[in-house]
């Protein structure tokens, strides 16, 4: 008997008397249409399990989603990475300063809006609350070494020494250092203290914004949606941050500087003479 090829088979039994029959083209055309399904279907899943570049509001940057556990020194090398994730269902926006504390661009607290044309500006945001009734600041606050208002209304503070932010509770010596060396300072509620979530008392929603550190970095985080301070404070823990407090949230102004050198806006300026912004120049 004589062997067969191998794009030929042999029909056993047939009344040909076992002629030879070659696969026909429409078999193979079968066969490379299977093959080019599986393709497309492989790549399919490789492009669902890539992060997913998120933007940060209608015109700004872009930057990759990073795991939790990955070092914010690895975000970008750009002067403010800004970035998306989902923590717990809760979606947070990263403004992150590419530096490791103390040696980062200088901070400062004001009052009154920043300059816009300012192009030293890389990051401001609204810092101390401002009461509704008689529009004075709540809890201590210090501004180049003179303090405006008074009180500890809120257990959480930033004082900024030398222009190096420093977060914690309590505060009562680094309040004391801001007045005698000229330095600033303001109060805020607790949210993160030593990697434990700490959500402070007000209940109901809002969009919310906390300063935080983490592995010697310190950045901004805003929520995307609204949520409890409960559900905000819980998800900076599960982050990965050492210490957080609070910032002014709902709609207040943000700005941050994008590659290329364009200022971008989030929120609105809210009017009053103690209005206040933590800023970061270069």
């Amino acid at each position: 008997m004589k062997e067969i090829d191998d794009n030929e088979i042999r029909i056993i039994g047939s009344t040909d008397g076992g002629r030879r029959r070659r696969w026909p083209w429409y078999g193979w055309l079968a066969v490379g249409l299977v093959l080019a399904a599986l393709v497309v279907v492989a790549v399919a899943v490789l492009l669902l399990q890539t992060p997913r570049e998120a933007a940060v509001g209608a015109d700004a940057t872009q930057s990759p989603s990073h795991p939790v556990t990955q070092s914010l020194s690895h975000l970008s090398t750009q002067p403010l990475a800004v970035f998306d994730t989902m923590i717990n269902d809760v979606p947070l926006t990263i403004y992150s300063l590419d530096c490791e504390l103390p040696a980062c661009p200088r901070a400062s607290l004001q009052v009154g809006m920043p300059d816009r044309e300012d192009t030293s500006l890389l990051l401001a945001v609204m810092a101390a609350d401002v009461r509704a009734d008689n529009r004075g600041i709540v809890g201590d606050f210090v501004v180049d070494g003179r303090q405006l208002a008074r009180g500890e209304k809120k257990e959480g503070y930033c004082a900024i020494l030398d222009g190096v932010p420093v977060v914690g509770r309590g505060g009562e010596a680094d309040l004391k250092r801001a007045v005698d060396g000229k330095g600033s300072f303001f109060r805020q509620y607790v949210l993160v203290s030593e990697g434990v979530a700490m959500p402070p008392k007000p209940k109901g929603k809002n969009h919310r914004r906390a300063l935080c550190v983490m592995e010697h970095r310190m950045f901004v985080v805003a929520s995307g949606d609204r949520e409890s301070y409960h559900d905000f404070a819980t998800a900076l823990a599960d982050l990965g941050v050492d210490d957080a407090i609070a910032l002014v949230g709902s709609e207040s102004l943000l700005m941050y500087r994008a590659e290329g050198g364009l200022l971008h806006t989030i929120g609105t300026s809210f009017e009053g003479d103690n209005v206040n912004y933590l800023v970061w120049r270069r």
